[in-house]
């Protein structure tokens, strides 16, 4: 069938490949032949919204005012058919975002500090820049599986950024982020106006996987002097890190390495079992043999949510650790430090031209 005229190249191309016919094997010509129509899978909903093209509509610019009736029906079981398509694949769950919340809630402020330290800012502007991303995303967000706010990668590379100009002092650093940030927000709605999210269409799958594997790489790098206890300065190359790490692996703090290395292996272990799959599976497996395998029993949906809340068990178990550590008087675990603000200030960046 032809699209219709006026349908964008992108949604002609999406079109074509959903209507192609599937091949299947025929046994008595020993050669592919093409399936009947009847069997070929219809165009999944989310395709028809993204390349079927549609009206600007204003309460598309607030999309709690469609999906958060969608979520009130189906919470109550009154769901309709369309509500259905647009939830996809992901189904609403109260339960589920009770979970999700309390996990990103307890998590937020350790890994934004985190992410503070990575980019060489002052912890407070970790703090500043965890909570806005996540409220104006939740009013203004189309996608319910996008993680907002910074990451461990954009972090590193606004550090980078500022070693590369030469901004070294604390305030220097907060304004040349702040500057940056408002940079790249205003090219990115820029490119939303213009919907250029299509170009992602085209992206190979080893393109990202290369992009996804080197910046595993990267940050493992350059946190793992937090985990081992070394004190080493800011690298601009990941092998110099690496190199000086090694250099440095005599002054490993036994206590840092012993109490991030459980944390580690608690959360992998975590994982692993949650995707060691049946009952068969487990039965057959050297070690998940020895754990819960039956899903309708107390102990295997107990481990499940232990597993479900991991990050946020490690979170907890690492601040009570730490605080046997003070207690016993073993100080060689670092604090990170204290903040040094009264509370928060809302300032545009200063475009300061003398800035090197």
């Amino acid at each position: 069938a032809e699209p219709p005229e006026g349908t964008p190249i992108c949604a002609e191309l999406a079109m074509a490949e959903v209507q192609k016919f599937e091949v299947e094997k025929d046994p008595e010509a020993g050669m592919e032949s093409p399936k009947a129509e009847d069997d070929v899978k219809p165009v999944p909903p989310a395709w028809k919204e993204v390349y079927g093209g549609s009206k600007f509509e204003v309460r598309s610019l607030f999309p709690p005012f469609t999906w958060l009736p969608a979520y009130v029906r189906y919470a109550k079981g009154t769901a309709s058919t369309g509500d259905i398509e647009k939830m996809g694949e992901l189904p609403y769950s109260i339960k589920g975002d009770l979970i999700a919340g309390l996990t990103v809630g307890l998590m937020l402020v350790p890994q934004c500090l985190a992410f503070a330290l990575l980019a060489g800012l002052p912890i407070r502007a970790g703090l500043y820049s965890s909570f806005a991303p996540l409220v104006i995303y939740a009013l203004l967000g189309t996608l319910r599986q996008l993680q907002v706010g910074p990451t461990a990668l954009i972090s590193l590379l606004t550090g980078q950024a500022l070693d590369a100009v030469n901004l070294l002092g604390d305030e220097e650093r907060l304004s040349g982020a702040c500057t940056l940030a408002l940079l790249v927000g205003l090219v990115s709605f820029l490119l939303g106006v213009l919907r250029f999210g299509f170009v992602v269409d085209f992206m190979s799958h080893s393109v990202m996987s290369s992009f996804c594997t080197a910046s595993g790489v990267i940050i493992a790098t350059s946190q793992l002097k937090h985990v081992l206890g070394i004190n080493i300065k800011r690298h601009k190359y990941w092998w110099q890190t690496a190199y000086d790490l090694c250099k440095h692996l005599p002054e490993i703090d036994a206590a840092t390495a012993v109490l991030g290395f459980t944390l580690l292996a608690m959360l992998t272990f975590f994982k692993k079992w949650k995707q060691a799959g049946n009952e068969a599976k487990r039965s057959k497996s050297l070690l998940w043999r020895f754990f819960p395998k039956n899903k309708d029993s107390c102990a295997f949906k107990s481990m499940k949510m232990c597993a479900d809340l991991s990050s946020v068990l490690c979170v907890i178990l690492g601040w009570v650790w730490g605080f046997i550590y003070r207690e016993a008087g073993i100080t060689s675990v670092r604090l990170i430090e204290d903040s040094e603000s009264n509370g928060f200030l809302f300032l545009l960046p200063s475009f300061d031209c003398k800035t090197p």
